[in-house]
C-alpha cells in the first residue's frame, strides 16, 4: 500500500510529468541533430534535458522540504549551466579555417535551459522555446544557402615543391580578389615530396577564374593548380 502511495503521491506525479515533458521536447531537438549526423544527437540531448529538469525540480523540492532554511533553488541549476560548457566544448572542432560544432554546442545549452524551465514548472516557456529552436535548426541553414548561394563554392588545389610561403601567398591572392576562403587543408605527399594545399573558396559571379589560376601558378614553387566545383552547406555546425 505504501509502495503504491509512493508512486501516486503529488510529488511523484509532478516529477514524472516534468520528466515526460522534458523527454518529448528534447527528443524533438535531438532527432533533428541526429538526422544531420551531428556528434550530439538524440541520446545526448534527452539525457542533458532530463538531468537539467531533475536538478531544477530537486532545487524546488528542497526549498519546499525545508521552508525554514534559507535555500536558493537556482543554485544547483546554475552549476548545471556552468558544467554544460564542457560538454558543448567537446562538440566543437576546428578544421583548417573552419570551426564546426558551434550550433550543436548552442543546442545543448538551449536544451539545458529548456530542461530547467520544465523542472521549474514553466511549461509555456519550455514549449515555445522548443518550437522556435526547432524551426531555427531546420530552416535557417536553407535560407542561408539560398541567400549566399551554395553552388558558388570552388576548390583550388595547389601542388607546391616548397613547404613554406605557398599558403600565405595564395591567401594574399584570394584576399586581393576579395574572395572568402572557407577552408584550407594541407597534405604532405610522401611519394613526390611535394605539398598539396586545398582551398575551399566562395567565388563571386564576376570572379575571373582563369586570371586567378594564372596568379596562383606564378607563386614560387607551385607546379600545378587544379580547380573543381562543389556544393557545400554554409552551416557546418
Amino acid at each position: 500500500m505504501n509502495f503504491i502511495n509512493f508512486f501516486t503521491s503529488s510529488v511523484a506525479i509532478d516529477v514524472l510529468l516534468k520528466l515526460v515533458i522534458a523527454l518529448i521536447l528534447s527528443s524533438l531537438i535531438g532527432i533533428e541533430r541526429e538526422l544531420v549526423h551531428k556528434p550530439a544527437g538524440l541520446k545526448t540531448h534527452t539525457l542533458i534535458c532530463l538531468s537539467a529538469t531533475l536538478i531544477m525540480a530537486l532545487g524546488i523540492h528542497m526549498k519546499n522540504l525545508f521552508p525554514d532554511v534559507t535555500l536558493d533553488p537556482a543554485r544547483l541549476p546554475a552549476q548545471i549551466l556552468a558544467g554544460i560548457g564542457f560538454v558543448g566544448a567537446g562538440t566543437i572542432m576546428r578544421e583548417g579555417l573552419t570551426v564546426k560544432g558551434l550550433t550543436t554546442a548552442a543546442s545543448l545549452l538551449s536544451i539545458t535551459c529548456i530542461g530547467l524551465c520544465v523542472g521549474a514548472g514553466f511549461f509555456e516557456g519550455a514549449i515555445f522555446a522548443t518550437i522556435f529552436i526547432f524551426l531555427i535548426l531546420c530552416f535557417v541553414s536553407p535560407v542561408q544557402n539560398m541567400i549566399l548561394g551554395e553552388g558558388k563554392i570552388t576548390i583550388f588545389t595547389l601542388i607546391s615543391t616548397k613547404e613554406r610561403g605557398t599558403l600565405g601567398k595564395a591567401q594574399e591572392i584570394f584576399d586581393k580578389n576579395e574572395l572568402d576562403v572557407l577552408n584550407v587543408k594541407q597534405i604532405k605527399s610522401n611519394s613526390t615530396e611535394s605539398l598539396i594545399i586545398k582551398f575551399t573558396v566562395r567565388c563571386k559571379e564576376t570572379t575571373k577564374k582563369e586570371e586567378l589560376i594564372q596568379e596562383l601558378c606564378k607563386i614560387d614553387g607551385v607546379s600545378e593548380v587544379n580547380v573543381s566545383k562543389t556544393l557545400i552547406k554554409n552551416d557546418q555546425d
